[in-house]
């Protein structure tokens, strides 16, 4: 299947976007921190059997590059939004992985109008307790790359937090630290599927449950055998449950 790559401006950034699938309704997939549109590779090729894929680099990462201040995670949305509009892409199915879910979240609740349905994968946004305690646990908890899920991805996961930069990576990760997405959530109108990996300990399963209960008619579906990456620890499963809600199947609960 034939790949398409663009460079789109949105003032003062150039976003970088991949592309897969010759028709359908547009799927926009958002990768999380220090990520690319590379972490999406299990499943681009089987959602575009259906959907026309949109991958793009979020600023300041992958091939788009911070030309300017690093946004917020509202200001991220904005961009994202911005780079559907010049592409003609309202409304479009948006797909939104950890931090990238937090953006998509922000998109759905400010831009009805430009998501049809919206599918957030252990997404980021719900703040947690930042005292030198937790903060020791929560790092003991995600730095074995055992807990990262199928250990062929960390390659990936090295290469784009090389190419990103850890200056890069501590600006992002403290603009998701201090924002807290539950102020937006009942303001999303559109159809919700939370989506999670069961041995998740970067973002523990509650959230997702919390996420599912203050969206309107959400539904969650817990992928078991994956954790924080479930495209990649799963993504036959994942690929079916996305593409199963997407058509407006009723699937999770």
């Amino acid at each position: 299947m034939a790949t398409r790559r663009s460079l789109v401006e949105v003032p003062p950034y150039r976003v970088h976007s991949v592309e897969f699938g010759e028709g359908g309704t547009p799927l926009v997939l958002l990768h999380g921190l220090s990520g690319s549109a590379r972490w999406w590779r299990h499943n681009v090729l089987e959602l575009a059997s259906e959907f026309r894929v949109l991958v793009p680099d979020v600023v300041g990462f992958g091939r788009t590059r911070c030309r300017g201040p690093l946004p917020d995670m509202a200001g991220f949305a904005e961009v994202i939004a911005g780079w559907m509009e010049r592409l003609g892409l309202e409304p479009a199915h948006l797909v939104g992985h950890s931090m990238g879910g937090q953006i998509a979240a922000h998109l759905a609740a400010r831009h009805p109008g430009r998501v049809r349905r919206l599918v957030l994968v252990d997404a980021a946004g719900i703040p947690r307790p930042l005292s030198p305690r937790a903060l020791v646990r929560f790092a003991a908890d995600v730095a074995p790359p055992s807990r990262w899920g199928d250990p062929r991805f960390v390659p990936v996961i090295v290469g784009d937090a090389l190419l990103t930069g850890p200056r890069t990576i501590v600006r992002a990760l403290a603009r998701i630290l201090r924002d807290d997405v539950r102020a937006v959530l009942p303001r999303i109108s559109v159809p919700t599927l939370v989506l999670w990996g069961e041995g998740d300990t970067v973002i523990p399963l509650e959230h997702a449950r919390e996420l599912r209960g203050r969206i309107p008619n959400a539904r969650l579906v817990v992928l078991r055998g994956a954790a924080h990456n479930p495209m990649v620890d799963r993504p036959a499963e994942f690929n079916r449950v996305v593409a199963a809600f997407l058509r407006g199947e009723e699937v999770g609960e």
